[in-house]
């Protein structure tokens, strides 16, 4: 039984979509698969570590930018697999995203 249990304070949607990730030292390409306003899932190319800083970047079918994240923490990582803290998102980017996420749950939950 784990020692630590975290209860999640945003809604998760399952996508895919496709995105890239900044440190100071590289840049990846990767997969989105989980989405909130407060963090994602992603599988990458390139590897990564808990406490790294990135900044996010993630293609939007429809958009003319892309989603951009200025900072985010990895969490934990798994292999390809890192799951990623939202701690700085300018307020254009969070609506973009809460829209984004809203628009997914009305999909698979239709009123």
């Amino acid at each position: 039984m784990p020692k630590h249990f975290k209860l999640r304070t945003y809604q998760r949607v399952t996508l895919c979509g496709s995105g890239y990730y900044l440190s100071e030292d590289f840049l990846g390409k990767g997969t989105v698969w989980d989405m909130s306003a407060g963090g994602w899932r992603i599988q990458g190319d390139h590897h990564v570590r808990v406490g790294m800083p990135l900044t996010l970047r993630m293609d939007l079918p429809g958009e003319k930018f892309p989603l951009e994240v200025e900072q985010a923490i990895v969490q934990w990582v798994s292999g390809r697999d890192f799951g990623v803290q939202i701690k700085k998102i300018r307020h254009t980017s969070a609506k973009k995203l809460e829209r984004l996420i809203g628009h997914h749950l009305c999909t698979l939950h239709p009123g």
